[in-house]
């Protein structure tokens, strides 16, 4: 607390003493639990985003205040910037800002997280550099990336990267990326080639990463290669979870769109003995996928069983909106009387539009694969009928927005809903109302419970 207050009083000191720009977004709720016995009101403290700006200034800021689970205030998000020509210096503090720009993005918000530390950036005559220094927010080790741009070579374009990571003074881990583009007109060739090693193991054994890419195009024919190979030794700790051992093909005729993609590794490290593991393909039309399919290999050989595949079929029904009705099953049965022993399958609808000013959103789920809705996984206990929908409408300055879902499992059935009415009338205020709980992945259970919600800017 003592340092949230030394940082406001920092702020407050450059607003008495500079002509400065201050914007932000003020937050605050109260909920009543009506489920509760008795009745349970409970207010949900404040948010703020703050912006701050002083005029003829190259410094700039942001941080956001929040209430913590244990009802203490932090300071969350926070990035300051300083520019001095060319140069520009970033703090960050809890802050997810750690992304390079290579090929792979080796280093990246997805696996780092938040993070403290600075950003500083500079151009010379013949690089571009950008350096982070930062740690990892609730982590023990500090982390140093300098990524070099270098200027381009005619058509040849490309970039090194030095990263350490610090465990203690002694232990520590080190990695060297290299990645390029060489562009010539219908051709492009491109890729990146890195490795790590430990502290005193400068080495090159089976510590390595490469990716190789080359995009040809012929007017309306366009094909583009990807091979992407990682050996086991490899630190992959910040590689995006996206970065796997396999050969991407995609081929285009005008709208129409062909992709292999083939999973693989090499036995004992041994590169004479290559194993398909996954084959998975691709057929999109005007850039929509119409089907997939994945077959998994045992020894080089198919396995049919274990079949992957998934059919979308889009509709545009006059009046009524965009529908689209998809199939998905895995492995095929022996037996195809028993149904409650089928192996994972779904049947799902969809149909989005609007009708006299009402914004819809409907959708059927029946199987029994994993439901997911709004990025989060809201039901996988197995056989089940998932019925989920949407629908707004504004009234001048008053926004109404609903969603509900039903569940109907085997074994388990949930139903919820939610409903908020927002106001935006104000000039820099809204008010919203809402009954239940938003976050149907966290709970599928109806909450009995009403929420006040005051946002202001200034």
């Amino acid at each position: 607390m003592k340092k949230i207050f030394l940082f406001l009083i920092l702020l407050i000191s450059i607003f008495v003493f500079s002509d400065i720009q201050i914007n932000g977004n003020l937050e605050t709720s109260w909920t009543y639990i009506l489920e509760s016995s008795p009745a349970q009101f409970y207010y949900n403290g404040l948010k703020l985003d703050l912006y701050v700006k002083p005029n003829d200034s190259n410094f700039s800021g942001e941080l956001n205040l929040n209430k913590g689970d244990d009802d203490k205030y932090y300071i969350t998000d926070g990035e300051f910037n300083f520019k001095f020509d060319t140069n520009e210096i970033k703090t960050l503090w809890k802050k997810k800002s750690v992304n390079t720009t290579d090929w792979i993005n080796a280093f990246n918000n997805e696996k780092i997280g938040a993070v403290n530390g600075i950003i500083y950036s500079f151009d010379l005559p013949i690089l571009h550099a950008e350096n982070y220094l930062v740690k990892k927010d609730g982590g023990s080790s500090s982390i140093l990336i300098s990524h070099i741009r270098g200027i381009p070579l005619g058509n040849f374009y490309y970039s090194y990267i030095y990263s350490r990571e610090f465990f203690t003074k002694y232990i520590y881990s080190d990695w060297r990326l290299f990645d390029f583009n060489l562009n010539l007109g219908n051709n492009q060739l491109f890729g990146e080639f890195g490795y790590s090693y430990d502290k005193g193991e400068n080495y090159l054994d089976n510590n390595y990463l490469i990716f190789a890419g080359n995009k040809i195009n012929f007017g309306k024919i366009q094909n583009s290669l990807y091979i992407k190979y990682l050996s086991s030794g490899y630190k992959k700790d910040y590689l995006p979870d996206s970065f796997s051992q396999n050969i991407r093909d995609e081929f285009n005729i005008d709208k129409l769109g062909i992709t292999l993609e083939g999973d693989y590794h090499f036995k004992d490290n041994d590169f004479s003995n290559f194993s398909l593991d996954y084959l998975k393909s691709y057929f999109s039309l005007n850039n929509y996928n119409y089907i997939y399919l994945g077959m998994p290999f045992e020894n080089n050989k198919y396995n049919i069983d274990k079949l992957e595949f998934s059919v979308n079929i889009p509709l545009n029904l006059p009046v009524i909106g965009n529908a689209n009705i998809s199939v998905y099953k895995y492995g095929l049965e022996d037996d195809w009387k028993d149904i409650k022993k089928y192996k994972s399958f779904s049947i799902s609808s969809n149909i989005n539009g609007n009708m006299f000013g009402y914004y819809y959103n409907l959708s059927y789920i029946f199987g029994n694969n994993a439901v997911n809705i709004e990025n989060s996984t809201v039901y996988s206990g197995g056989f089940s009928e998932v019925l989920y929908g949407t629908l707004s409408k504004s009234f001048g300055n008053l926004n109404i927005y609903g969603k509900g879902m039903y569940i109907y499992g085997v074994i388990e059935r949930y139903k919820t809903m939610y409903l908020e009415a927002k106001y935006t009338g104000f000039s820099n205020m809204e008010l919203l109302l809402s009954l239940g709980d938003g976050n149907f992945g966290a709970s599928k259970e109806f909450k009995k419970q009403l929420s006040l919600t005051v946002r202001t800017g200034f």
